[in-house]
C-alpha cells in the first residue's frame, strides 16, 4: 500500500469510529519526517482509545506494523507513527489548544474541510 492509500485508509478507519473533524494533509514537500498527517479528535479518553485501537487492529490485519505510539488516551494526544503517515488523535479541547493544523498550508489539505483559525 502506498503512503497516500494508507492515509486514505487511516481517514476511513477514523471515520468508522466516529472521530470528529478528520483531516488529512500531504506534507511530502515540507516534511522530512513523513508524507502525510492524519488529524482527528475524540470526545473522551474512551473515544480516543477506541479510535487508536481500531487503527492498530485494522493495520495489523493488513500486515502493517506501527513504528511507534506516543502518548496515552489520558494525555489527550496520541501520535501513531506509521513511517510515511503520522496519525494524531486529540481530545477535542486539546486540539483546540495546540491547533497543529494551523501550521500546515491549506493547499496541503487532501481530506476534510478547509481549516480556519480557531477563535
Amino acid at each position: 500500500m502506498d503512503s497516500k492509500a494508507f492515509a486514505e485508509k487511516a481517514v476511513e478507519v477514523c471515520e468508522d469510529r466516529k472521530a470528529d473533524d478528520v483531516l488529512a494533509f500531504d506534507v511530502r514537500k515540507t516534511s522530512i519526517l513523513t508524507d502525510y498527517y492524519v488529524i482527528c479528535s475524540g470526545n473522551s479518553d474512551a473515544h480516543i482509545r477506541a479510535i487508536m485501537s481500531h487503527l492498530d487492529k485494522t493495520f495489523k490485519e493488513l500486515g502493517i506494523v506501527i513504528r511507534n505510539i506516543e502518548g496515552i488516551p489520558i494525555s489527550h494526544w496520541i501520535v501513531m507513527d506509521y513511517y510515511d503517515v503520522l496519525i494524531h488523535i486529540f481530545h477535542s479541547e486539546t486540539r483546540k489548544h495546540y491547533q497543529i493544523e494551523q501550521l500546515l498550508e491549506s493547499s496541503q489539505l487532501i481530506y476534510g474541510n478547509s481549516h480556519e483559525p480557531a477563535d
